[in-house]
């Protein structure tokens, strides 16, 4: 008999950056949009811009540090 311990692989966790990119796009846009149908600021391409960015670079960010979900087991 071995005395290795048994050790056991861990599954390999799924990161979704390009549903993070564009799901801060679609906030960053959204941000925006409200902001200025409220009069909170003009409508300018910069702030559209900015905020899309910002937006798409966050998003990527936390879908790549946050805990992703392990997948499902094969049936």
């Amino acid at each position: 008999m071995s005395a290795e311990p048994m050790t056991t692989a861990k599954p390999k966790v799924h990161r979704h950056r390009v549903m993070g990119f564009f799901a801060g796009l679609l906030f960053g846009v959204g941000l925006v949009l409200m902001l200025f149908v409220y009069g909170i600021i003009a409508m300018t391409w910069v702030p559209l811009a900015i905020a899309a960015g910002v937006g798409a670079l966050l998003g990527i960010v936390l879908a790549s540090v946050v805990p992703g979900r392990t997948p499902k087991a094969k049936k």
